[in-house]
């Protein structure tokens, strides 16, 4: 059982990043929730482990470290291929999974490969085979919209020169997530979708396809980039909590 009575959210990162990557924004609601940071093995603190090869083994590693703390139900919070890897929990253990919280994901089979990703994008983070800090920048600027400070660079670079991704599992993420067909209805109820007008990674229509063809809602952010918790982390507090209240976890 969780340490408390608290519903418990579980926070799950995307595509080569960390929860350090979240930058705080899970701390928000520590003071109502229980809150669980996972990480996928190859990742920020994991870098040292191989990245499973596929989504629903990505998601069953995940599964794991949760479980390891709390055996009832949850509620995610995912970004980008985090998405992906909630959504494949909720297909196959659909009773575990009170809510979903996604934001500015994609599927293969709902979005076209072009949208999913950029193709400057792609070559853009491709172009940086070598150097981790020049991925690191890179990074910035596809994810991000707002300024972020000096301050805030040096932080993000330091943690990827002592938490070094290796290659072979950016490329295994970036494939994985490329692939990755998920459930053409909603596999649980509720669910929440949350997109950015000028992401410049993801193309905004993918969430819209999900949401549309799940017939659930869907918030857009008119400005902020694909990082939205980093981008405009106030927004998407207020409006994940609106919606944690008016549908409680069960």
């Amino acid at each position: 059982m969780s340490i408390d009575q608290r519903p418990v959210l579980v926070f799950m990162r995307g595509l080569i990043r960390s929860r350090y990557h979240w930058a705080g924004f899970p701390d928000r609601f520590k003071t109502q929730y229980n809150v669980i940071e996972v990480e996928l093995p190859g990742n920020g603190y994991r870098f040292n482990e191989t990245t499973p090869s596929d989504i629903p083994t990505m998601m069953h590693s995940i599964r794991h470290q949760v479980r390891e703390q709390h055996s009832g139900p949850i509620t995610v919070i995912a970004i980008s291929m985090g998405g992906m890897i909630a959504t494949e929990w909720a297909r196959q253990f659909p009773e575990e999974i009170s809510a979903m919280h996604l934001i500015n994901t994609s599927l293969a089979n709902i979005s076209l490969p072009w949208e999913r990703m950029s193709a400057v994008g792609f070559f853009r983070l491709l172009a940086c085979a070598g150097s981790l800090l020049k991925l690191e920048r890179t990074i910035y600027s596809l994810t991000m919209n707002r300024p972020y400070s000096l301050e805030e660079q040096n932080k993000w670079l330091s943690f990827a020169e002592n938490h070094p991704l290796r290659w072979r599992n950016v490329f295994i993420q970036l494939l994985a997530a490329s692939r990755y067909k998920g459930p053409v209805t909603a596999p649980i109820d509720n669910v929440f979708f949350y997109n950015a007008t000028h992401d410049r990674l993801v193309r905004s229509g993918c969430t819209r396809r999900i949401a549309k063809r799940w017939n659930k809602p869907l918030l857009t952010h008119p400005t902020a980039g694909h990082d939205l918790p980093v981008d405009d982390p106030e927004w998407l507090e207020e409006n994940i909590l609106t919606q944690l209240e008016s549908s409680p976890q069960r």
